[in-house]
């Protein structure tokens, strides 16, 4: 599944779909469990997760603030891959509309970023239930 969106739509805001009524919103971790066969393991993969979120997203504040358009995709993508896995979607979403933006040093990276950050803290919330 790519969450990129299109070439004509980079930097735009990308759909995100909530999970339908009755479908576990936690399918990617409860698919890590089974992949893995260790719960511990999963669960200290989310805490780490979780431990490293908020200081992540300031980082990837500060490299938009100084223009380190590298440094910014590349934290955008470790942020984009491991929300993936952790099944926060909508943040993976987020990140990449960031990376793309960035990446074509678009204009609306301010507006990205605070829906990115608005993400994360719903992410944690929903996380942080489970």
């Amino acid at each position: 599944m790519s969450c990129l969106p299109a070439q004509e739509d980079a930097g735009k805001q990308p759909d995100f779909v909530p999970t339908a009524p009755g479908v576990s919103a936690f399918s990617a971790l409860d698919e890590m469990r089974e992949q893995l066969g260790d719960d511990a393991a999963v669960a200290r993969f989310v805490a780490n997760y979780l431990a490293l979120l908020d200081q992540r997203i300031v980082e990837i504040g500060e490299s938009i603030q100084r223009a380190r358009r590298d440094e910014c995709i590349t934290r955008l993508l470790t942020l984009e891959t491991s929300s993936h896995m952790v099944g926060a979607d909508e943040l993976s979403l987020r990140a990449a509309a960031l990376r793309l933006a960035v990446g074509r040093d678009q204009a609306d990276t301010g507006m990205l970023f605070a829906e990115l950050t608005r993400s994360a803290s719903s992410t944690r919330a929903w996380l942080a239930s489970g």
